[in-house]
């Protein structure tokens, strides 16, 4: 399993639990405002992926990112970057 993959899992494992939804019943193009998450928990989701993947994301990141696989898509893109 690459970086990412791993770093994906263990972020959807996260948020399985703080909104009390198997992983495999999250839909990652749903839009965020509708994932059950509210601002602290995206606050926190944002600095858990930080601390994932040892970068920080744009400040900006709730409001730039339409559903969960944008999120990750520059979740990745920081990545490969690095």
């Amino acid at each position: 399993m690459s970086g990412y993959e791993s770093a994906k899992r263990e972020i959807l494992e996260w948020l399985s639990e703080a909104i009390q939804v198997p992983v495999d019943q999250i839909d990652l193009d749903q839009p965020l405002a509708e994932v059950g998450l509210d601002s602290l928990d995206a606050v926190h989701m944002v600095a858990t992926i930080e601390s994932i993947i040892g970068q920080e994301l744009p400040e900006d990141i709730i409001q730039r990112v339409k559903c969960l696989n944008d999120m990750f898509e520059m979740m990745r893109e920081k990545m490969a970057a690095a």
